[in-house]
């Protein structure tokens, strides 16, 4: 017991102090995460708008009801002000990407029906001010609207179909968004883009990380360590079980790490199913682990087992669908074949907040994969760890 924990705890002090690992299997899938989660990010984000209502008139009301309708919180987000000047300045500073300023004598101006403005300021986001274009002259246009119709109408007959109006337009959204996806499915499925991407990208490191297992133990066998550990008076499968439970401790670090940042950086929703998200990333990096060690079997030398294995590694996460979304529909159901696959669909089900029993299908065949791995890793162990076996 004490000679494979002390031969665990050693090897993962070793990947500590190896900065070139850490940057590969840590720092590399924090930064493809951020890249392509953030470059296909259809999610519509607010825009913040700066707002100063100087006007205290009879339209005071309609303007701070308009501000605070839930139909355009999805689209804006209103930044109090102070003052025309600090309107100014939230959009130069980038405070603020769009600003609003309602002149003093807003409400006199419509009163004596003569032409009434809001000054808006535009940012340096064009989609920004489009948006927030739009839901200011929605507003401007129903006022002119309104006042159109008193004019023409007059005022009796205006405020009834202006009720009317109000009425029917109260049961529905004035603003209305689609997805424009793969037929009626969005691209993603139900989870957002960044999270798409930091399912497929913890799961493709972790493999790698796995891999470490194999190239570890033909890296002590090269070097005759692993011969001079014969003479030590323990275990010798305690030591090689304890090298191998040492790449399964850097996998657990790079969960952990990547789980942690994505959450609280990028502000990823993982889920609250941290017990399942955990089994998930146990049982591939026992299937990369057990994967690493078989190829290291046949190919008996680091750099051959590190090419055949980041050959197959980045096919898998290909067929899956990690890099590039929508290839599943066109590979034939051959990303059912992959490690990558199976572990995907788990972690995105359990963000998505669905029904969890359908991760249990997902979560099985995994345990089937990674046990399969680990029987034929153990069964050929020996091509491993022996120099002339």
């Amino acid at each position: 017991m004490r000679a494979w924990w002390t031969t665990a705890y050693y090897e993962l002090i070793k990947y500590s102090r190896m900065r070139s690992v850490l940057i590969v299997l840590i720092g590399l899938p924090l930064v493809l995460i951020l890249l392509l989660g953030s470059a296909f990010d259809t999610e519509i984000k607010p825009s913040k708008v700066a707002l100063f209502t100087a006007d205290h008139g009879e339209m005071r009301a309609s303007i701070d009801s308009f501000w605070k309708d839930e139909a355009i919180a999805p689209y804006i987000k209103v930044v109090e002000a102070g003052s025309e000047k600090e309107v100014q300045d939230f959009v130069r500073e980038g405070i603020a990407d769009y600003g609003v300023y309602i002149p003093a004598n807003y409400s006199e101006l419509l009163k004596a029906g003569e032409t009434a403005k809001w000054l808006t300021y535009s940012g340096r986001y064009e989609e920004k001010n489009i948006a927030a274009d739009a839901v200011v002259n929605r507003y401007l246009a129903n006022v002119n609207l309104r006042l159109a119709a008193i004019e023409t109408l007059g005022p009796e007959l205006a405020a009834s179909l202006s009720g009317a109006g109000s009425q029917a337009e109260a049961s529905k959204s004035h603003i209305a968004s689609y997805n424009l996806g793969s037929g009626d499915s969005q691209e993603f499925g139900e989870t957002s883009a960044i999270q798409y991407y930091s399912a497929a990208y913890l799961i493709m490191f972790l493999l790698y990380g796995g891999m470490s297992a194999g190239l570890a133990l033909l890296n002590q066998r090269e070097s005759g360590t692993l011969q001079r550990m014969y003479a030590i008076p323990s275990s010798f499968r305690a030591i090689v079980f304890g090298i191998i439970v040492g790449a399964g401790m850097l996998a657990a670090l790079q969960t952990v790490i990547i789980v942690a940042f994505t959450s609280y950086v990028y502000g990823v929703d993982w889920g609250s199913h941290l017990g399942l998200i955990t089994l998930i990333c146990l049982l591939t990096a026992a299937a990369g682990a057990g994967l690493s060690i078989t190829i290291a079997s046949f190919a008996r030398t680091r750099k051959t087992t590190q090419t055949l294995f980041t050959i197959i590694v980045f096919s898998m996460t290909f067929l899956s669908g990690g890099m590039m979304t929508g290839i599943e529909k066109m590979v034939g159901g051959a990303n059912k074949l992959t490690i990558n696959h199976w572990a995907n669909v788990s972690l995105r089900t359990l963000m998505s907040g669905t029904d969890t029993s359908a991760v249990w299908n997902g979560i099985g065949i995994l345990g089937v994969i990674a046990l399969a791995f680990t029987i034929i890793a153990v069964i050929r162990l020996p091509k491993v760890v022996k120099q002339h076996a």
